[in-house]
């Protein structure tokens, strides 16, 4: 027999029946409570075929596609820093060029980390396996990334505060080091985001798959914090220190992507599988986090000035925060539940806990 669970928000723990779906005229399951004399519940209904469809042709975690994805990736990031501008700031020719490359190429990864679960949600025509808060956290925290990265690179003022406030006590001035790339990034990943979250509403509808009490209660408080910063600032200072509001918008991406990752993770757990959870996207993911990294560095390196680390404080921590979260994704995946490539495989006790959505 083919079961899959959901809690629902009422508390009831449902079983999708494939004995039931025979008895369906139009094929589609059915759900009914596991609490004796409760009558049957039809809050949602999943064709057979979704459900048992977990794998797309072109966007698996294939040793194949993986080639052909890297290969493109570097190619593009290849073309890409070579003919766009480069950062100025740095002294060395070889390595603005070569930072310009590697911008890009994680640019192009992380930007491409959107599409194979993008796909995988359109062919399946359902969402199951990708949790909500995540979709939801993921739009909260790009729209405060996009906002930081692009008045960074665009605002000459926030610039030359930076400066100000960075430079060294021998006079040597502070570099920003958000270039480029990190803007085209961040204004690609907070379309793609929102179209991810978009398809929840498309295929399974937010009343049957809504956010978290918590969720909600991160945003109201992360509006209540940026206003009451604004203001604070204004009253203290007699002016806003939109320096600070970035720095304050970044963190709250930090903490963020932290807390949209930790959803995924245990209902990866909960259903002891990485069903709906597309891989491909999680090695995109992690190659661009590596990246990221290894430019933050290599431009400090080269500018002789480590002041660039704390100075984008936000770049750094995003890095870090997603390789180790990938590779905890990674090792689900490929070891702890291996074995569970179909609703089907998922065990019963495994069915039988809650949803991390449903509280």
């Amino acid at each position: 027999m083919l079961n899959s669970s959901k809690q629902m928000s009422g508390g009831d723990d449902v079983v999708f029946s494939a004995a039931a779906a025979s008895e369906h005229n139009n094929g589609h399951a059915t759900c009914t409570s596991r609490h004796s004399g409760s009558k049957p519940i039809l809050h949602e209904a999943l064709s057979m075929d979704d459900i048992i469809q977990d794998k797309t042709t072109n966007f698996t975690a294939s040793s194949s596609n993986v080639f052909k994805w890297t290969t493109f990736l570097l190619l593009g990031g290849i073309i890409l820093g070579t003919m766009l501008p480069q950062n100025p700031a740095l002294p060395s020719a070889t390595w603005r060029l070569l930072s310009s490359i590697i911008g890009y190429t994680y640019f192009l990864s992380w930007s491409a980390s959107f599409y194979p679960q993008i796909v995988m949600n359109h062919e399946r025509k359902t969402t199951r396996g990708l949790s909500v808060d995540f979709c939801v956290l993921n739009v909260l925290g790009y729209c405060c990334y996009t906002v930081y990265t692009t008045t960074f690179f665009w605002n000459q003022r926030i610039i030359d505060e930076y400066k100000l406030r960075f430079s060294s006590d021998d006079g040597d001035s502070a570099e920003v080091t958000v270039q480029g790339n990190d803007v085209a990034f961040a204004l690609h990943a907070v379309v793609m985001a929102t179209v991810t979250l978009s398809q929840i509403g498309i295929y399974d509808t937010f009343t049957a798959r809504p956010p978290s009490k918590r969720v909600l209660v991160i945003i109201l408080a992360t509006i209540a914090f940026c206003i009451g910063y604004v203001c604070f600032t204004w009253v203290v200072k007699g002016s806003v220190d939109f320096l600070g509001f970035l720095y304050v918008l970044g963190t709250i991406k930090v903490g963020v992507t932290i807390g949209k990752y930790v959803p995924q993770a245990l209902l990866n757990k909960s259903r002891q599988s990485t069903v709906g959870w597309n891989v491909l996207n999680v090695i995109l993911d992690l190659t661009g986090g590596v990246l990221s990294l290894i430019q933050l560095v290599g431009d400090c390196a080269s500018m002789g000035d480590w002041s660039g680390l704390g100075g984008n404080p936000t770049k750094l921590f995003l890095s870090m925060i997603t390789i180790f979260f990938d590779l905890v994704f990674l090792i689900q995946h490929y070891f702890l539940y291996a074995d569970k490539d179909s609703y089907s495989q998922l065990p019963l006790e495994a069915q039988q806990q809650p949803s991390i959505e449903a509280a």
